[in-house]
């Protein structure tokens, strides 16, 4: 297949390309910085004609060379650029920072939209320039934020609310695996109530939530009319009448939010059976997964319950 062309520039229209590969290459060498591998692999396939959107790292590079790379996309104004993605890449609060930079020059409507740094040593520090640059004064453009396997735990959450509490363009949050804890739920409640806030899909697998946070959580969701999805799988909750209470609160309220992952949790057959009443009447409800230690037979009552459901949405749409 033969390259594709690049689309031809307005006649005194820089070349946003070319005035990064110049910057980039003075700044590498005023600077003293080793190339970055992965950096030479992109800018090789877009010399070739390959549209490269997507800036993956899963592999240790030099933080100041690092550092150099995001303040030269910034100086460059080179925002052809839709995902930054860092995977284990050891450069903890350093590359959040890096990365913050550059996206605090963005405007308009081209730009970073994925940003990812998953298991990559992201502290309190990290999350707290995150909260900054996706505020009420920062990065319009984000929409997908993956913090997945750094250990900040709840004062990294209170960081990041700081800053998304406000936020009206994010529509995936991904905290996977961070060590939040039960004094977490109230921060993270603090994203999920301003009431512009755009949140379609919020992930929380294992974390320490228990009853506590993730009560504070289901209750916050009742009004987000965005939400369509939450995994709240193994975050060490039972089915506490607190907990089930608010459950049902939520099927009944939020008439948007269709799939729910209550996996990995301490759920008995009772308690499922409660959940199971406050799914009838509730066609919106599209999944429901809960422990896999209950009777064979609760997982079918749910099931039969949620097909029901679905019975009666087309019903109604006819």
């Amino acid at each position: 297949m033969a390259p594709k062309k690049k689309p031809p520039k307005a006649e005194g229209e820089p070349d946003a390309l070319e005035e990064f590969l110049k910057k980039y290459g003075k700044n590498q060498k005023e600077y003293d910085v080793p190339k970055i591998a992965r950096v030479q692999e992109i800018l090789q396939k877009i010399d070739e004609g390959e549209e490269m959107k997507c800036w993956n790292f899963d592999s240790e590079f030099d933080p100041m060379a690092f550092q150099i790379l995001c303040h030269t996309l910034r100086q460059a104004n080179y925002n052809d650029i839709e995902a930054i993605r860092l995977w284990k890449c050891g450069d903890g609060d350093k590359a959040v920072r890096a990365v913050c930079y550059y996206l605090d020059g963005q405007i308009g409507e081209q730009g970073v939209k994925d940003v990812q740094f998953t298991d990559n040593g992201v502290t309190e520090l990290g999350c707290e320039f995150l909260g900054r640059t996706l505020g009420p004064n920062g990065n319009k453009l984000v929409n997908l934020l993956r913090m997945d396997y750094n250990q900040f735990g709840t004062p990294g959450v209170l960081r990041l609310s700081e800053g998304l509490s406000q936020n009206h363009t994010l529509r995936h949050l991904s905290l996977n695996y961070c060590n939040i804890g039960e004094d977490g739920g109230e921060y993270l409640a603090h994203i999920l109530i301003f009431h512009r806030n755009a949140l379609e899909k919020l992930e929380l697998q294992g974390n320490y939530l228990r009853e506590r946070g993730v009560v504070d959580v289901f209750n916050a969701c009742k009004r987000k009319t965005a939400l369509t999805e939450i995994n709240v799988f193994d975050n060490k909750f039972s089915d506490t009448p607190e907990v089930v209470k608010a459950l049902r609160e939520l099927f009944a309220n939020n008439t948007t939010l269709a799939v729910y992952d209550l996996g990995g949790n301490h759920i008995s057959d009772e308690g499922a059976m409660k959940l199971i009443h406050g799914l009838i009447g509730q066609p919106h409800v599209e999944k429901v997964k809960i422990t896999e230690r209950v009777a064979a037979k609760t997982h079918e009552a749910i099931k039969d319950q949620v097909e029901k459901g679905k019975s009666k949405k087309k019903g109604k749409k006819k």
